[in-house]
């Protein structure tokens, strides 16, 4: 509804016959359309900024991201090669165990054989007496 004072300007002409209610309505909204249009502006303004600070924080996301992942590919990589370096480090220990074993046992082997060999060479004399005896 519009204002009381609005329907009253309309008896205050001079000839004192009220205008008709479109008369002034143009005159009235024209400054109602401006100030939509410059609102309508200040929209389109805040939407074009809006929309570079979103593909600023897209790209600035991309490019976290590309780092987060190359330093995760890179921890993985060191990772990998400790890893690696525990297996060989590993297997040369077993392969030093395994070879200190089998010299152990080499040892043994011989010992038990040179003092076996005296009493094997005895028998072999024996049984060469008793054969040719």
């Amino acid at each position: 509804m519009r204002p009381v004072n609005t329907i009253l300007d309309r008896f205050r002409r001079a000839a004192a016959v009220p205008a008709a209610p479109g008369d002034d309505l143009a005159r009235e909204l024209v400054p109602l359309f401006a100030a939509l249009d410059v609102i309508e502006g200040e929209r389109e303004e805040v939407r074009a900024r809006a929309t570079r600070a979103a593909e600023l924080h897209r790209e600035n996301a991309r490019v976290d991201a590309a780092e987060v992942e190359a330093d995760a590919l890179e921890e993985a990589e060191a990772a990998r090669r400790a890893a690696e370096r525990e297996s060989r480090q590993a297997a040369a220990e077993e392969s030093k165990a395994l070879l200190a074993a089998a010299e152990a046992e080499a040892r043994r082997i011989r010992d038990a054989g040179s003092t076996r060999i005296g009493e094997l060479v005895e028998e072999v004399a024996a049984c060469v007496r008793s054969v040719s005896a």
